[in-house]
């Protein structure tokens, strides 16, 4: 089942549901579902995304296309949080979805009110049906698949999107030439390693927080506000555990590039 299956199965026009999907970027599920490695990743810019359809904002609050709005981001919220429910066999918080699903639309209605925007999506009120659930399989199929991928293999290519491995390549002509499999390397050959592990931090600290289920851990218990929030604090807020994998992610990032 997709987006647009499920919005007229609850009665919400073909036409309608298909202009909310593509001017709300399709929403958080579908941004996870087709991202790279670590998936989740994407909602430490919760809810950001719903604000770049402010433009779109006085016709996304008209009758159809506002059940349309809320039905995906209670999908969007559902299905992330009932992803982390079903790895941790835990029961779904509904409270804390609705919680969640509150934070989005405060952020529409200031976001709105900021940019002189009238009328705008308002909150109103979706049944949490088992009509989502396909939505959180498909995405503890995705994770697990996400999770499974070889973690080596994943740090190389997130140092070869890089910033740091753009200017690398700037910088030193050879680097030209390095493919995925050698960026970490190359970075070591560089002097660029520690410059490139504090720029994607946070991006690394979801990769350990996935495979640890850190990340599960706390969106069962607090929901994708509290989650991204924890994960950008101090590191002295965060689990020890968490932070001693930290480490080690460091330290195996160092070691493959001959830098230690």
């Amino acid at each position: 089942m997709d987006f647009i299956e499920l919005a007229t199965r609850v009665g919400i026009e073909k036409d309608k549901a298909i202009y909310v999907y593509r001017r709300m970027n399709g929403g958080y599920y579908m941004k996870i579902y087709y991202s790279r490695s670590p998936i989740l990743f994407h909602i430490s810019k919760w809810p950001t995304l719903y604000l770049k359809s402010r433009k779109f904002y006085s016709r996304l609050a008209e009758p159809g296309y506002d059940q349309a709005v809320q039905l995906l981001i209670t999908m969007d919220v559902v299905s992330v949080i009932g992803m982390s429910s079903v790895i941790l066999n835990r029961p779904l918080q509904v409270q804390k979805a609705r919680d969640d699903i509150k934070v989005a639309y405060d952020a529409i209605r200031e976001e709105a009110i900021r940019n002189s925007i009238y009328p705008y999506p308002e909150e109103g009120e979706v049944k949490l049906t088992q009509d989502f659930f396909p939505f959180i399989t498909d995405l503890v199929n995705k994770r697990r698949e996400d999770d499974s991928r070889d973690q080596l293999e994943v740090l190389n290519d997130i140092a070869y999107d890089s910033e740091v491995m753009e200017e690398t390549r700037r910088k030193y002509p050879w680097a030209k030439t390095v493919g995925r499999r050698d960026s970490l390397k190359a970075l070591g050959l560089a002097g660029t390693l520690e410059e490139f592990l504090e720029k994607k931090k946070l991006e690394l600290f979801y990769l350990v927080a996935q495979r640890t289920r850190y990340i599960d851990r706390l969106l069962v218990e607090g929901g994708i506000t509290k989650t991204v929030r924890s994960l950008e604090s101090p590191e002295s807020d965060l689990d020890p555990e968490f932070l001693e994998i930290w480490e080690k992610l460091k330290q195996t990032v160092l070691e493959v590039s001959n830098y230690v």
